[in-house]
């Protein structure tokens, strides 16, 4: 399929297209603005485009509306994801369709907009890797090391902005058409770097599939397993707090428990000390007979002794109840809170697992040490999967997130047959 098109113009039947693409891959697209692969590639598009920026909007709006949702610093990273996500679909899908009709004419004969169309597409792009890094990061700092760095707005400004550096250094060199540069590609119907450039080509392959992505798996499978350890200990705890009597168990830090000695006392000791009580009550008896008293009022300690006796139990079992209570609020806050952090581990290893296989294929296809006979389909299919990752990001986040879900509720409940529940704001 890969040929010149000038030479292809006579030899072939179909009518090629119009656009001069000598400039550009010499990929030759056999259809015509009216076509039927027009019409599906610019509908799939149009869908895709659509719904990630309706999708990428809600979200937004359902964090910045939210109180709890906008003091949260992990949503401030998954909004700078949304930003990233809403560039991509701005600055890149929005030129695909129209050149999808046009055969790239706009882009072709408009070396601005297809400047601004590459910066677009590489910047957000990339960006959307560093966003999913940090999170990755912030993850594993806020789960594995929760006590040494706890999270802090400081960090999560950082992170934001390092994002933005690094999107920012990576744009420079076809910016400045220096290692490589932005062209038109019929196959993908935008503007991006001529990645037959390899030096380029292998900057960004390491950066991304070298650096970012062993880096995200790294963190999540330390938030994996630190997870699986805390979950274990609680059960542990829930067990041991079942079996064990109140007021025998103490707890460690670390969530261990232990049980009080008291409890594995010998019987024949306790017995043993029964019998002694028994005969000390039998001799003090034989006492009073030989002895007897004849003050009334001595008896008037003894009942104020056992009264005091009495209320002192009452209060050790007040105790006893209030700790037994205040241990089983603990466990539900701890079993709450693991339940949470599985939630936000889930929805993050989502969003590397689905921006890995949406843009790996695009990746692989356009390698310039792989040879690969690629087709004008291809290149299509890889490109609108690409695209399909900045839908897929703001639909993972909003059906793992409960709060948020509530919220969309709470935005639609002018909708009929959409029911407004509390939110707790």
């Amino acid at each position: 399929m890969v040929a010149n098109l000038s030479n292809d113009h006579h030899a072939t039947t179909a009518l090629p297209s119009p656009t001069s693409y000598d400039r550009h891959r010499d990929l030759v697209i056999n259809h015509d603005p009216t076509s039927v692969v027009a019409v599906v590639e610019g509908v799939t598009l149009i869908v895709i485009f659509l719904g990630a920026l309706v999708a990428n909007l809600i979200a937004m709006t359902a964090i910045l509306r939210d109180k709890l949702l906008r003091k949260n610093l992990h949503n401030w990273l998954i909004l700078n994801l949304i930003v990233n996500d809403l560039g991509i679909t701005i600055t890149s899908m929005s030129f695909s369709i129209v050149s999808v009709f046009d055969h790239g004419q706009f882009l072709v004969n408009n070396d601005v907009m297809c400047l601004i169309n590459g910066t677009g597409a590489v910047g957000f792009s990339l960006g959307n890797f560093a966003t999913i890094l940090a999170i990755s990061v912030d993850r594993y700092l806020t789960v594995v090391w929760s006590t040494r760095f706890p999270p802090t707005k400081s960090r999560t400004i950082v992170f934001i902005v390092l994002c933005y550096v690094i999107s920012f250094i990576n744009v420079l060199p076809p910016f400045f058409k220096f290692l490589s540069d932005f062209k038109y590609h019929p196959d993908t119907h935008h503007c991006s770097p001529v990645w037959e450039a390899c030096i380029y080509y292998i900057i960004c392959f390491v950066i991304v599939f070298c650096i970012t992505v062993p880096v995200m798996v790294f963190c999540y499978t330390g938030v994996v397993l630190t997870l699986r350890r805390q979950e274990l200990q609680l059960r542990s705890f829930s067990k041991d707090n079942r079996t064990a009597s109140p007021g025998v168990v103490t707890t460690k830090p670390g969530g261990r428990m232990q049980i009080s000695a008291d409890v594995t006392s010998d019987r024949y000791t306790q017995a043993a000390t029964s019998t002694d009580a028994v005969t000390k009550s039998a001799e003090s008896c034989q006492t009073e007979d030989y002895f007897p008293s004849v003050d009334a009022d001595t008896e008037e300690p003894s009942n104020n002794g056992a009264l005091e006796m009495q209320d002192q139990k009452d209060h050790e079992d007040e105790r006893t109840r209030r700790k037994k209570k205040l241990k089983k609020r603990n466990h539900q806050v701890m079993q709450g809170n693991l339940s949470m952090e599985k939630r936000v581990a889930l929805t993050g290893i989502l969003l590397v697992m689905t921006t890995v296989v949406c843009w790996a294929p695009y990746t692989i296809l356009h390698s310039c040490f792989i040879p690969i006979d690629s087709n004008h389909w291809m290149g299509v299919v890889t490109m609108w999967l690409s695209y399909a990752n900045s839908l897929l990001d703001p639909l993972i986040y909003t059906f793992m997130n409960r709060q948020v879900r509530a919220r969309y509720r709470a935005l639609f409940s002018w909708c009929p047959g959409i029911s407004c529940r509390s939110v707790r704001t």
